[in-house]
């Protein structure tokens, strides 16, 4: 699996992981092929990086990701945050940590909120 910058992304490319928007909507499952509109729904969503499948077309200069990978469905303010150290396992480890971290704590919420 690479990481492709959203700039790269091609068209016939084969998602490794779905495309979630901000709000953890899927905009296209894992296993489907690009597509010109798909590029341009991610770009008009602010995603930034996909998670493609190795022997794709033009993957060429793709980042490789260290495993394991971070989770797709992480919040891309934290994506965005971390997108400059992806390169480096200790910081997807941190990243991967913070998503834990806040998504226990938004599970809190939700439970906490139904109960009042």
């Amino acid at each position: 699996m690479n990481v492709v910058n959203i700039d790269d992304l091609k068209p016939g490319m084969v998602l490794a992981e779905a495309v979630r928007n901000h709000q953890d909507q899927v905009l296209l499952e894992a296993g489907r092929k690009v597509t010109a509109k798909a590029v341009r729904v991610f770009k008009s969503w602010g995603i930034r990086r996909v998670a493609v499948k190795h022997g794709g077309t033009g993957e060429r200069g793709a980042q490789s990701l260290p495993q394991p990978a971070p989770p797709a469905a992480l919040d891309e303010g934290l994506r965005s945050r971390f997108a400059d150290v992806l390169n480096d396992p200790l910081m997807v480890a941190i990243m991967q940590a913070a998503g834990r971290q806040m998504a226990a704590r938004r599970a809190e919420k939700k439970t906490a909120h139904g109960r009042r």
